[in-house]
């Protein structure tokens, strides 16, 4: 049976991205590109890729990105709404681990990239964040946060799980695309061991460790 890592490319496309829309919808093309293009990470590592901001879009469900001909474009604009994004992913989660199932994957537990360059603008995001990871919930996922442009250390700090990373002052369109290439070196390493990895080195990125107790 082969292994599967459900993979959530979770982006910010809220209206503080608007003027790097254009660089935020190449460096997604690359993702794509990347991934497409080395099947033994497509066949591992299937992808969804989820834009936010005042709505949640599932910009590509989870697919194995050697079958998914091109990169929709992202449309910057909108508020920051944590929670509706963390909702949403859960749900996602919960019927897609199901569909890779029926497909006699033996599928590892999901891992969320979380990317933003801003802070929530929903008050209450944390509820619908404590769902998301509940231990409770057996398919609760790893969350990786790339932080960059106005995005707050201390929010990213309640919502990476297993790793963060925090922009060292690079411009937003040098940090976005360190944080993607970060993102797919992780894919690489952990399709070779089949297992999540984590690249810590990421150019433009401080890598900073989280609490104990949320790494399992």
């Amino acid at each position: 049976m082969s292994l599967c890592l459900p993979t959530y490319v979770v982006i910010d496309a809220s209206s503080s991205m608007k003027p790097h829309e254009k660089v935020l919808n190449a460096t997604l093309s690359r993702l794509h590109y990347n991934l497409a293009t080395n099947p033994r990470v497509s066949e591992f590592a299937r992808v969804s890729v989820v834009a936010f901001s005042t709505d949640v879009h599932v910009v590509i469900p989870m697919s194995d990105m050697e079958q998914v001909p091109a990169m929709p474009e992202v449309i910057c604009g909108g508020r920051t709404e944590y929670g509706k994004t963390f909702d949403r992913v859960r749900e996602c989660i919960e019927q897609d681990v199901s569909d890779l199932r029926t497909q006699h994957l033996s599928v590892l537990r999901p891992t969320v990239f979380f990317l933003t360059d801003g802070a929530p603008t929903d008050a209450h995001w944390q509820n619908s964040f404590r769902t998301l990871v509940n231990r409770d919930w057996p398919r609760h996922p790893h969350v990786i946060a790339y932080g960059f442009g106005g995005a707050k250390r201390d929010v990213l700090q309640q919502v990476a799980t297993k790793a963060l990373f925090i922009a060292d002052g690079s411009d937003t369109e040098s940090a976005l695309s360190g944080a993607i290439t970060g993102l797919l070196n992780s894919l690489i390493t952990s399709s070779k061991t089949g297992r999540m990895q984590i690249a810590t080195d990421v150019k433009g990125f401080e890598y900073v460790q989280v609490a104990q107790e949320y790494v399992d």
